[in-house]
């Protein structure tokens, strides 16, 4: 059967429409803009998913050269590695949009005037960012989606997430410079920098390699990885409830989704087995930093974030695997990046719904006056008897804890399975330690909130609530289900163009 083409404009609909959307909604207000933001919310998933489906019907990498106003060729790539993110953008996307237009619609005047512009437009720098097939756009895209990150973290308002938009900002920056110095030294030695064209250009180039080192190290702090992660716990957990899943969620991939595009598919014989190694070593250290960061965590957001850490040093001990040509570890980093995406996101999304059913519970103990705010990261014992409170919000956060301890069956436990066999197979007994060591830590540190919100304070009131927000939250959660049930699905979906045959 012949493949179904990836077209150029269903290419561009995935990327113009949220991009026209946020522009749209920027003049409107009240319902107008609610209207305008939910059709464009449709509207970009329905199309970014229909590329998904066009990628996975390929039988191989589609490359589309574009032209735009001035007349500069642009390249873009449609493969299983600009798949994983565009899924895990659409996915993500539509949750949080949705969450965000239920929360507007009964109060359409508290939210940022800059929120929907600024969030379509990171959903359309996402999309173009895992498309996009030369560093110089790609570089341009980071900074495009990391300054509506930074902006979109100071909209909650208040002198705490100013402190960390601006951090966040600082990083970003920090990082930018990096890589656009490493983009400066590899064009002076290559000629180029289309990805396609770096393997061949680059192989007799004597500071080809600097260049590349020193976008990697751009690209670790935009991760970010640990110890360059300084800016993450503060900016996930002080952005607005309708930012922070998609930031902890889809925005922490971006710089991977680069960083495999740029060794495995573009210059994968300039990868040494010693630096392969540096960066999965590099990564079990995260694994081990952000597990032991989220068990002394005291807020739930923390935790969550500290989280991401650890799951983002998952990712990083799939390149000595890779690098040694075992297509399980290629398999597996993809099919974590979108099932931890949903999984986290989901998360967050479940823990606003319970933050805001323990205040309300505090207030009707104690009284308005006298109750102590709950705050934006609310503290772990203070969510005691969620269970009661909010049954649906803690099943959705239940059920992507799953996926993310990888247990079965969950999207989850399909990536580490896959990770594990690439390190089975070549041997690599460091890296299922590493595995399993950060499976039994990341138990511990969600277990630390799970018991406790099964419990029932005697002092507590009576209240069992739901909406439609739980519903999505739980919706998220259970796509992980559906990717653990069918694993094939998100399986041959990232297989599409890899770069190496299996081991």
């Amino acid at each position: 059967m012949t493949a179904a083409p990836v077209s150029g404009a269903l290419v561009l609909a995935a990327i113009a429409l949220p991009a026209l959307g946020g522009v749209a909604t920027w003049p409107l207000r009240g319902r107008w803009r609610w209207r305008v933001a939910a059709t464009s919310v449709v509207a970009s998933s329905l199309a970014t998913l229909a590329l998904v489906l066009a990628i996975a019907r390929s039988t191989g990498a589609v490359t589309l050269q574009l032209t735009g106003p001035t007349a500069l060729p642009l390249t873009l790539v449609a493969d299983g590695l600009a798949a994983a993110l565009v899924l895990t953008v659409a996915l993500v996307g539509t949750a949080v949009g949705a969450h965000a237009l239920f929360e507007d619609r009964a109060d359409p005047r508290r939210r940022h005037r800059g929120h929907w512009p600024l969030s379509l437009l990171l959903w359309s720098g996402l999309v173009s960012l895992g498309l996009v097939g030369d560093l110089l756009s790609a570089y341009l895209l980071l900074e495009l989606v990391g300054l509506c990150g930074a902006l979109l973290v100071t909209f909650r308002g208040g002198r705490a997430p100013l402190l960390a938009g601006a951090r966040y900002l600082v990083a970003e920056l920090v990082a930018s410079l990096t890589m656009l110095f490493g983009i400066a030294i590899v064009w002076w030695q290559a000629g180029t920098v289309t990805y396609a064209e770096l393997g061949a250009a680059l192989a007799d180039a004597p500071l080809g390699w600097v260049g590349l080192a020193v976008i990697t190290v751009g690209l670790l702090v935009k991760m970010p990885l640990a110890p360059l992660h300084i800016w993450l716990p503060a900016a996930h957990t002080q952005a607005p409830t309708a930012v922070s899943p998609f930031l902890s969620g889809v925005m922490v991939k971006a710089a991977v989704i680069v960083l495999a595009r740029l060794w495995f598919v573009s210059t994968p014989e300039l990868l040494t087995t010693d630096a392969a190694r540096l960066l999965g070593g590099l990564g079990g250290v995260a694994v081990v930093w952000g597990s032991l960061t989220a068990l002394r965590s005291a807020g739930l957001k923390r935790l969550v974030a500290a989280s991401t850490v650890s799951q983002l040093g998952l990712l990083l001990l799939s390149v000595p695997l890779v690098g040694d040509g075992a297509l399980q570890g290629w398999t597996g980093a993809l099919v974590l990046v979108v099932s931890h995406g949903v999984a986290k996101a989901a998360m967050l999304l479940a823990v606003t719904c319970m933050a805001e059913s323990a205040a309300d519970a505090e207030v009707v103990l104690v009284g308005h006056r006298d109750a102590q705010p709950m705050g934006h990261d609310p503290e772990l014992h203070r969510l005691s008897g969620s269970a009661t409170r909010r049954p649906v919000a803690l099943l959705a956060f239940g059920v992507a804890a799953l996926s993310l301890v990888g247990l079965p069956p969950t999207g989850g436990f399909i990536a580490k399975w896959y990770l594990l066999l690439g390190a089975v197979a070549l041997e690599r007994w460091w890296i299922v330690a590493v595995i399993l060591l950060g499976t039994l830590l990341t138990a511990a540190y969600l277990t630390r909130f799970l018991l406790p919100a099964f419990a029932t304070p005697e002092e507590s009131p009576p209240v069992r609530a739901w909406d439609g927000r739980d519903v999505i939250a739980l919706l998220l959660a259970t796509s992980t289900l559906v990717f653990g049930l069918f694993p094939r699905l998100l399986v041959d979906l990232v297989q599409v163009g890899a770069p190496v045959s299996g081991a």
